[in-house]
């Protein structure tokens, strides 16, 4: 399949979805941060395809994101929740350029930032206002986030953000030796190692920033170490068909495969795009008469209507990025 073809079949992806779940300007029932996955791969498409008429939905998006959570997201418990939105609306800024998405992203990242961060456990952010764990999914995300901030703002003090959760992730939540991300981190001093698609993705993305950022090379060698985990442990190099259960793990590969992506890209290791290219034939085959695609690539999907909208976007993020293999756009 050529490149070309890719692009297509990306955007057919995309099409589908959007004709089952997006009605009047919004993806229904979707919630906060299922929202901003959804919109980050409105992002991915834009990214990897160049094609500015995915700027009118990403101002669609944006006005959703107003008139539903309005411009104050404090009442979100979840810190890890509006880190991704951040990333949104941050990378829809720096495509295009609409100062409006920064102005929103930045004022929501900085207090958050500071209401999720303390001195216990050494550093970092906490998961949630209760402040009982700090885990990977708002550490990773917001170092990912104060990256995009730092170049769309040019204020260097996000770069000080990032690395102050990607140390502390790197002290406290990641096996160099493997490559193995850990999850959560609580206060009674307990770790919890399972690793996740999104967990190892969101690492590989803060590494590759801090690396791309500063030239240090052990930031590389992480977020390969990480990849490789990723591909040759977790999945034995095969197609990812797994995180079917709950409410959020299904949508999970959707984030990995950005992160796959850009690493691949960025770093010139053609070996993930390639993974990450089997899999997305391998969603596309058994995808269903509406275009539709499980979470679980390696498996037909059904002529149903109740899946979930976050379910099946997982699916839809692996075809797009599949579709990359230039530099990105920023």
């Amino acid at each position: 399949m050529t490149r070309d073809e890719m692009l297509t079949r990306a955007k057919e992806a995309v099409q589908f979805h959007k004709d089952a779940y997006y009605r009047n300007g919004e993806y229904i029932k979707a919630d906060f941060w299922d929202y901003a996955e959804i919109f980050e791969i409105i992002d991915d498409l834009y990214e990897v395809s160049g094609d500015k008429s995915y700027f009118i939905q990403m101002e669609e998006m944006y006005q959703f994101v107003l008139r539903t959570y309005g411009e104050d997201w404090e009442y979100n418990p979840y810190n890890d929740d509006i880190m991704w939105l951040v990333i949104a609306l941050t990378r829809a800024y720096l495509y295009t350029g609409a100062k409006k998405y920064l102005d929103l992203a930045k004022f929501n990242y900085d207090k958050t930032f500071e209401r999720a961060k303390d001195d216990v456990l050494g550093g970092g952010l906490y998961w949630r206002v209760e402040n009982e764990t700090k885990n990977t999914c708002v550490n990773c995300p917001a170092a990912v986030a104060a990256d995009y901030l730092a170049k769309a703002t040019g204020d260097n003090t996000y770069y000080d953000k990032l690395f102050y959760c990607l140390d502390w992730e790197i002290k406290n939540m990641f096996e160099p030796e493997t490559g193995k991300v850990y999850d959560a981190y609580n206060i009674k001093g307990r770790k919890n190692p399972w690793s996740s698609t999104y967990n190892q993705g969101t690492f590989i993305g803060s590494c590759l920033a801090y690396y791309l950022k500063t030239g240090e090379k052990i930031y590389l060698d992480y977020a390969e170490k990480a990849a490789h985990y990723t591909m040759n442990v977790m999945y034995n190099d095969g197609i990812m068909n797994n995180e079917e259960n709950g409410n959020d793990l299904p949508g999970f590969k959707g984030i990995l495969a950005r992160y796959i992506r850009r690493y691949a890209e960025l770093a010139d290791r053609p070996v993930y795009l390639e993974w990450l290219r089997k899999n997305a034939d391998s969603a596309w085959e058994n995808r269903n008469s509406k275009g539709i695609m499980r979470t679980e690539l390696g498996i037909k999907t059904e002529e149903k209507d109740d899946y979930d909208v976050f379910t099946v976007s997982a699916a839809v993020s692996v075809v797009v990025n599949a579709a990359g293999g230039i530099e990105v756009k920023i």
